[in-house]
């Protein structure tokens, strides 16, 4: 009599699901070019080995995609976004909040003192570089704010609508580390991010246009008028912050820019 209870017993046990965790979307942010706020949850174990994978491999385009995949998978899937199809400042802002639930709320890292010392007389300063621990309150952190308008003027008759390089792009674009291959990546990346040839009696939407039709467009320029365009991306919005520490050799107050996620971690 004792059996069959005792069967029953581990059968119920068995058909019992564990139970799933860490599924709530539990945070809040605002995306930055859009002003949308959206829901997410920390990433998980599984998705942690992913990204430690792509990072030890210091391949480009493995870490690129393996942030928006892991972006992708947190942010609250009703929200309808593409994550690829953001600004590349809206990423790195949105990964340090995910880390920052996810991991930590800091982040430590080593500054270079830039202060110049005089360590013998008589000769040139020369540049402390002391590696100082810095660490980062990675909630603290936003974009700057653009600066100017995002119509670049070529010539009188010709002006053109910048806009700026999605995630998509920069994966595509910012992978290729040979030198020969750099200025060319240049040259597509502007063409990417013309949203609109505009003359004075029309607009050409770059949608309508293949993308070898605005390399040939921005090939065509002279250097003075690509220079224009690359202050443009160079001003664009950007996660920075200014880390202010006293070097602990020579005792130098310094203020360094971090820009950019590779600053950060």
């Amino acid at each position: 009599e004792i059996m069959p209870s005792l069967v029953g017993s581990e059968m119920c046990i068995r058909d019992r699901a564990l139970p799933k965790i860490n599924e709530t979307l539990n945070f809040n942010m605002i995306i930055p070019s859009t002003g949308q706020r959206v829901k997410y949850r920390p990433y998980l174990v599984k998705e942690e080995k992913i990204l430690l994978q792509a990072f030890e491999s210091k391949d480009m385009h493995m870490c690129l995609s393996a942030m928006a995949d892991t972006l992708n998978a947190c942010v609250d899937p009703n929200a309808n976004i593409k994550v690829e199809q953001l600004a590349t400042f809206d990423i790195e802002f949105m990964f340090t909040q995910l880390r920052s639930k996810s991991v930590g709320e800091t982040s430590t890292i080593m500054i270079s003192c830039t202060s110049a010392i005089d360590e013998t007389r008589g000769r040139p300063l020369v540049t402390c570089g002391e590696q100082n621990e810095y660490t980062i309150d990675l909630d603290q952190l936003s974009v700057s704010t653009a600066d100017g308008s995002n119509i670049v003027v070529i010539t009188p008759e010709i002006s053109v609508e910048m806009k700026y390089p999605t995630y998509e792009t920069m994966i595509r674009e910012g992978v290729s580390q040979a030198e020969e291959k750099k200025s060319t990546n240049v040259i597509e990346l502007l063409a990417s991010c013309i949203g609109a040839v505009l003359t004075q009696d029309e607009r050409i939407d770059s949608k309508n246009e293949s993308l070898e039709d605005m390399i040939a467009f921005v090939d065509n320029m002279t250097a003075n008028q690509l220079k224009v365009m690359t202050d443009f991306l160079e001003n664009m919005p950007a996660l920075k912050h200014n880390a202010e520490f006293e070097c602990t050799k020579c005792g130098s107050k310094n203020t360094v820019e971090l820009k950019g996620l590779s600053d950060f971690f």
